[in-house]
């Protein structure tokens, strides 16, 4: 179960950042129509692309370590909303030293506010979203846990249940019987029918899981049937 998750995680992680660098590159290249993209460009813009998949894995670290997952919207909102714009900052500092080799550098625009601004906002709105689908998916599968962990729980109780009132039942069923077998022979046979007929759709309903309505039916009629040989004429149903 945790590997298919770590393995899901990592599909999506990768593909998730792998398209956002196609994109990237896609827009400089239908951009750039008229002027030939360099080589240079997209490294950078595969470098920045792999760079968002690093910040945003550790990012999931430290988001499982204070195990904001457990926290309400009230208290988790604000630390997203100041942790992605962080994160935006970080990015554009760390694209920095990227540039340099590649000759893309450019001193005056790196340090422009404006752009320092600009470009922290736009990688922050990315780490925001990022984080708006990893909450996002991570609830649904608590959620969807917490409704097996239910319904085994509830499997459970009514398997105890079963456990306790079947020998009742069986035994309540057995005397009935035995009080016929003198009395009227042709009725207590049909009454071990019915009991058989229950006993064996109880095992085959516990492997098969779902039963017909037919057979339900079939089995109640036979409980009840059981049932009116004890309380006679007290015993009435619709």
């Amino acid at each position: 179960m945790l590997r298919n998750r770590q393995r899901l995680y990592w599909t999506l992680q990768i593909g998730g950042w792998a398209l956002y660098g196609f994109v990237q590159i896609s827009a400089s290249v239908i951009a750039s129509v008229s002027t030939a993209i360099s080589y240079q460009r997209i490294l950078f813009l595969a470098y920045e692309a792999f760079f968002c998949l690093t910040i945003s894995h550790g990012y999931r670290y430290f988001i499982n370590r204070w195990r904001w997952l457990s926290l309400g919207m009230p208290r988790l909102i604000p630390r997203v909303l100041l942790s992605a714009m962080t994160l935006g900052l970080v990015m554009y500092v760390f694209r920095i030293p990227a540039s340099i080799p590649l000759g893309l550098f450019n001193k005056e625009k790196v340090l422009d506010a404006f752009n320092i601004v600009g470009q922290s906002f736009y990688y922050g709105i990315l780490f925001f979203l990022w984080s708006v689908f990893y909450f996002i998916y991570n609830y649904f599968e608590r959620y969807n846990t917490s409704l097996k962990l239910e319904a085994s729980v509830k499997e459970i109780e009514l398997n105890n249940l079963k456990s306790q009132l079947n020998p009742h039942f069986i035994f309540n069923a057995l005397n009935s019987i035995r009080a016929l077998v003198d009395e009227n022979p042709e009725k207590s046979k049909m009454a071990i029918n019915q009991l058989s007929n229950i006993l064996r759709n109880s095992l085959v309903a516990d492997k098969r899981g779902l039963t017909k309505f037919g057979d339900e039916l079939k089995m109640v009629k036979d409980y009840l049937g059981l049932e009116t040989i004890r309380f006679e004429e007290r015993l009435k149903t619709e």
